[in-house]
């Protein structure tokens, strides 16, 4: 069976859409876009607060040198400040400065933040199981579903910030972009046209104890249907009592 989908569908206005789980109708819950899976040479040619000398903040240097969302989340939980909580990244890509500028402005981490949590609780259980639809029953679909419409609390817009990338185009006969080995210098930058690409981050973050609670009580008010079997039970039982390793 498949698994529910995470869609990385990001525009200035989020849309929420829809793909057929077991007969049914299940939410896609949009995560954020994970890192590029294939090297592009790029120059970073602004960010925000660069002219007034500013260095790229930690977190966000953190984030856009790792190789993919979950360890760029992880390597910032890592940090001193964050340790005792969790981190969450809302990631917005385009060629219009003042269009991601507004959305940023609009981001409410009220009104986001469930589809944050039901994301993140997704992702736990499909990389914990190969089909976690069959090895925890409804639980599973019933989990995700319940986190994306409860009213979680406590979640804080920490920090937010941009940066402007300059990236050649063309691709080289292997496939690979042209130069994605070769030096950012200013003669290869301009050997061939350059796309642009604004990227906006806003870190988020929740005291653990205080997310864990808010779970708990999702836990124990859920209503099961089918009820799971015997099997299924006993496997929700065990992801409940170590549903934090690894999350």
């Amino acid at each position: 069976m498949n698994k529910i989908l995470l869609s990385a569908i990001f525009a200035v206005v989020l849309l929420s859409s829809c793909t057929i789980f077991r007969g049914k109708q299940v939410l896609n819950f949009s995560q954020e876009p994970g890192m590029a899976e294939a090297p592009e040479a790029f120059t970073i040619t602004d960010y925000k607060d660069k002219t007034s000398g500013a260095s790229i903040p930690e977190w966000a240097e953190l984030w856009l040198n790792s190789e993919n969302s979950e360890s760029g989340i992880h390597a910032i939980e890592a940090l001193d400040a964050y340790r005792d909580r969790y981190v969450f990244i809302s990631r917005n890509i385009g060629n219009n400065f003042n269009a991601l500028t507004q959305w940023s402005k609009g981001f409410s981490p009220e009104q986001d933040f469930p589809r944050f949590a039901a994301a993140r609780i997704e992702a736990r259980l499909s990389n914990s199981v190969p089909f976690p639809d069959n090895e925890y029953g409804a639980f599973y679909e019933t989990l995700v579903r319940t986190a994306a419409d409860a009213s979680w609390y406590g979640a804080v817009r920490v920090d937010d910030f941009w940066i402007h990338r300059e990236f050649r185009a063309g691709s080289g006969e292997d496939g690979e972009p042209s130069g994605a080995n070769e030096p950012n210098t200013q003669e290869n930058l301009t050997s061939s046209p350059a796309r642009e690409v604004w990227e906006f981050l806003i870190l988020v973050t929740i005291d653990r104890t205080l997310f864990a609670s808010q779970l708990d009580d999702i836990f124990r008010n859920m209503d099961l249907k089918p009820v799971p079997s015997r099997d299924q039970a006993a496997a929700v039982n065990k992801v409940k009592d170590h549903f934090f390793e690894g999350f």
